[in-house]
């Protein structure tokens, strides 16, 4: 079997994939948030970690088609557990990539996130 990338086949990242999109998805509709290790579990099936390169690799995948096809940051919604934020890595990413401002982290991620919710057929955040 070829590997792919981080230890895997091309299949079974393209699976990984799938399914780190299918709940997505579905947090994106029902207007939720799932943290990382969440997102670890569901996509490797225990395999990687919620702080693993793999995991930030396919979530930069998901997000990069997700932003393709319905211009959103997917990504928006996963978060960390502790702080009900996204990683320094997603703020990195939305400051020197896109160019946005960040400076006030909570007003911007919220912002992203109720564009995901709009796109996925949510109001907007249950607050």
């Amino acid at each position: 079997m070829r590997q792919h990338r981080w230890g895997m086949s091309q299949t079974e990242w393209d699976i990984a994939r799938g399914r780190l999109l299918v709940l997505l998805e579905a947090v994106a509709s029902s207007r939720l948030t799932v943290t990382y290790g969440e997102a670890a579990r569901v996509s490797f099936e225990g395999r990687f970690s919620a702080r693993s390169g793999a995991l930030m690799d396919l979530l930069s995948e998901v997000d990069e088609a997700v932003d393709r096809e319905r211009g959103v940051m997917i990504a928006s919604l996963v978060v960390r557990a502790d702080t009900g934020l996204p990683g320094e890595g997603y703020f990195a990413f939305a400051r020197d990539v896109l160019r946005r401002d960040v400076a006030d982290r909570e007003s911007f991620w919220r912002q992203e996130a109720d564009a995901v919710w709009a796109a996925f057929g949510g109001e907007g955040p249950s607050r």
